[in-house]
């Protein structure tokens, strides 16, 4: 069964903005993740890191992971969109199975696998062919 079946209404509120240019609305949405559409955000956020050749961290906080959705959704709603290639299979080979282990690390009570219609990347399934 599929987590998000309908969107949750977002909320906003005027505050100032950060660097004193006057005021924005601040939108506060409520979306659900199961552990591993969970895992493909942190994927997407660091699958380019072995093709441009920087290391991936050895440490990911649950405030790293936050700050990953936080600026993800961000993009999304001010429009902005990457269209950057496809990750690598070696970025996959590599990355994947990195980004799992911090999201079981750091969520160890999360539903894997239960959005499978809600997939937001276009990557190589684990036992595909």
């Amino acid at each position: 069964m599929p987590i998000n079946t309908t969107p949750a209404p977002a909320t906003g509120a005027s505050v100032p903005d950060t660097e004193g240019r006057g005021t924005v609305l601040q939108v506060t949405t409520v979306h659900h993740l199961d552990g591993e559409s969970l895992a493909l955000h942190l994927f997407e956020a660091y699958a380019h890191h072995p093709d441009d050749g920087d290391p991936l961290p050895d440490e990911v906080t649950v405030a790293t992971v936050m700050e990953v959705l936080a600026r993800q959704t961000a993009q999304c709603a001010e429009g902005w969109h990457e269209s950057a290639n496809e990750p690598t299979q070696q970025a996959w080979d590599q990355v994947w199975p990195w980004a799992q282990g911090h999201i079981h690390r750091l969520f160890p009570d999360l539903t894997w696998n239960v959005e499978e219609g809600h997939r937001t990347l276009n990557v190589p399934r684990e036992g595909a062919a």
